[in-house]
């Protein structure tokens, strides 16, 4: 007959080797979901500075804006929010003076009614576009032209000048109905590195 004993010390050991069992051989429910894996990083490319008459011009385009992620967001009824900062700098001694920083705004969202993706520009009275095609959505919100800088007239002749550009990605607000599924996209906001390109004037 087993002791009460021996009872006790078999039964610390199962629990011993359960503790110590490789958690593969036990799966878990997964109660996250990371959106993390497999980002591609979001760039800045054909990014080109011009003129016209009386005005100092830049150019460019967002890639990787919108990955398979935050289209999932997107069409989930997250409102997606792309902020691109333009700088213009002048080299000084020590420091660079910056002459002229500005602030574009694109704001994309998804109609799941009436299948359309909407992209507004400008924080002020922004201009609303209706497009069927995410890609056509993207056109809108990551090909950024004609962004006025600064007046010729304040840029003095035979200078060194940078102009450089970033954009940032984030969540605006949302109509998802649970906050279990804002905290699913809360983390996926990011920022670009700054792009630069010196010119002479």
């Amino acid at each position: 007959m087993i002791s009460s004993k021996s009872i006790l010390l078999i039964t610390f050991f199962i629990l011993f080797v359960l503790i110590l069992t490789p958690c593969s051989l036990f799966p878990r429910i997964k109660t996250t979901v990371s959106l993390a894996e497999d980002r591609p990083d979001p760039k800045i490319y054909d990014f080109t500075v011009s003129n016209s008459r009386d005005k100092l011009l830049a150019y460019f385009s967002l890639k990787n804006g919108c990955p398979p992620y935050v289209q999932l967001a997107l069409e989930s009824g997250v409102i997606v929010r792309y902020i691109y900062e333009v700088e213009l700098q002048t080299p000084r001694f020590l420091i660079k003076k910056i002459l002229s920083r500005r602030f574009i705004l694109r704001t994309l969202t998804y109609d799941n009614l009436k299948g359309e993706y909407r992209v507004s520009s400008g924080p002020d009275s922004p201009r609303v576009v209706s497009v069927r095609t995410l890609e056509e959505a993207k056109t809108l919100a990551f090909e950024i032209n004609d962004v006025s800088i600064i007046s010729l007239s304040e840029l003095p002749r035979g200078k060194t000048y940078t102009l450089r550009v970033r954009a940032k990605m984030e969540e605006a607000a949302s109509s998802l109905p649970f906050k279990g599924l804002l905290d699913l996209f809360s983390s996926w906001g990011c920022q670009t590195e700054w792009y630069e390109i010196r010119f002479n004037y």
